[in-house]
């Protein structure tokens, strides 16, 4: 039995929903309350959200880089790429760049903000 895999298209509208859907899910905590710099409130967003890693210190380096990309003049898709490019699947890159910006970087807030609400609507390319 020969596998097919997903049409180039529909891969892309996948990761797009899963992106979007990691933006919504863990957007909504930005309204929990004021956000401040802690690497571990960051990593329990992740376990909270199932996002696995293998090493704690590699995942809190990931969003501290998310985080400088985004300070750098980066946009969200680029920082969601780097963070993809470490193995992690579209949901869980996707929470991992908003974890690091609500706990780790909120300064870049408003950033995410633009890209979610913005014309593109989350869109990734």
């Amino acid at each position: 039995m020969m596998v097919h895999p997903l049409p180039r298209r529909r891969n892309i509208a996948l990761r797009r929903a899963a992106a979007a859907c990691g933006f919504v899910v863990v957007g909504g905590l930005a309204l929990a309350g004021p956000a401040h710099a802690d690497q571990y409130e960051y990593v329990s967003i992740l376990d909270n959200e199932g996002v696995y890693y293998s090493s704690i210190t590699d995942v809190i380096d990931t969003g501290k880089m998310a985080c400088r990309m985004l300070r750098g003049g980066a946009d969200v898709p680029a920082a969601l790429n780097y963070v993809a490019g470490g193995g992690y699947a579209p949901y869980e890159s996707a929470v991992i760049v908003t974890a690091a910006a609500l706990k780790m970087c909120p300064d870049v807030m408003p950033v995410i903000d633009e890209f979610i609400n913005g014309p593109g609507h989350g869109a990734v390319a």
